[in-house]
């Protein structure tokens, strides 16, 4: 690992296209050998496109009431990335967290030049939907669809965010943007808005938004969008995020005034690494992402604890028991 964290630090905040294969090699001897104790299932279709496939890792032990589950949606620029960047990565990801007890899906998404907006957040619909009618089966685990927390890195997490602030662009249809249930969000290094200073960049741009013009793509951004939802919008209320202009609008429109998301900066990692890590002994990144998202699934019991402890009173009161 000593390795790795001098590279990152001679490196520092350098992240040029086609790195990301060096990070990969460098990490790839470090994950264990697929664990005994999860199942996998791979390439189920979830939309009509090629590339709506998942795959999903799973506890070999079946849990009452169901285990919790995370969606995994890879970066790659809105252009390259697959739920299966190699034979280990990211499988890294589903095996760590289907290890402490995660049902985890790993999600492909249509890609530049194949899909423009908002295909990428159509997609993600679609996964969410596919996950809150398939994931309770025994095939899968038997994950439960109210306990499933969203973790995007780069621009996987801008298509997630797409998806869950929809609301904020008036061409889209309306949508509950909490249905399916979505019990926590993380994103990690994702591009809420664009510098377009890199040709590649703005290539994608212009692909995937009909122009490179700032007035054009900025409204329907993640960011964009996140500002322009409505009032009432049930996202004001709970989220999180990892850039500061993001960070900055949340807190400006959070309901109470000035609440804040969870907000973290990993030390000793990079754009890419902070995955990587995940299933390896530098054990940081991933214990952090976990700790998160035992406390949201935390938060969801004590929910259903007080509904149904609510309809038993109510119950009692009817002489229903």
């Amino acid at each position: 690992m000593e390795k790795i964290f001098a590279k990152i630090a001679q490196d520092t905040t350098k992240f040029d296209l086609g790195d990301e294969e060096g990070w990969r090699k460098l990490y790839e001897p470090l994950y264990p050998k697929a664990p005994d104790n999860v199942g996998i299932v791979k390439d189920e279709q979830y939309g009509p496109a090629e590339r709506n496939r998942l795959d999903v890792y799973f506890p070999a032990e079946e849990k009452p009431g169901g285990h919790p589950v995370v969606l995994f949606v890879h970066g790659g620029g809105f252009f390259s990335g697959d739920k299966g960047w190699s034979e280990k990565c990211w499988a890294n990801v589903g095996f760590y967290f289907a290890q402490r007890g995660f049902v985890t899906v790993l999600a492909n998404h249509r890609l530049v030049p194949h899909v423009v907006y908002p295909g990428g957040a159509d997609d993600m619909q679609l996964a969410r939907e596919w996950i809150f009618e398939n994931i309770a089966k025994q095939k899968y685990g038997r994950g439960s669809p109210e306990k499933v927390i969203l973790l995007g890195h780069s621009s996987g997490g801008a298509h997630i965010a797409m998806n869950l602030y929809a609301a904020g662009d008036p061409k889209r249809a309306s949508k509950d943007p909490l249905f399916p249930p979505v019990a926590g969000v993380i994103y990690l290094s994702v591009p809420f808005w664009f510098d377009r200073r890199k040709p590649v960049r703005q290539r994608v741009i212009r692909h995937y938004y009909g122009s490179d013009a700032e007035e054009v793509w900025g409204p329907v951004s993640a960011l964009g969008l996140f500002r322009n939802l409505p009032d009432d919008s049930p996202l004001l209320k709970e989220t999180a995020d990892a850039t500061v202009a993001f960070f900055n609008a949340y807190r400006e429109r959070s309901n109470p005034p000035g609440t804040l998301p969870v907000f973290h900066v990993q030390d000793r990692h990079n754009h890419v690494s902070n995955v990587l890590s995940i299933g390896t002994e530098d054990s940081a990144q991933a214990e952090r992402l976990l700790d998160f998202m035992q406390t949201c699934v935390a938060k969801v019991n004590q929910r259903i604890q007080h509904e149904n402890g609510t309809m038993s009173k109510e119950s009692l009161r009817s002489g229903r028991l």
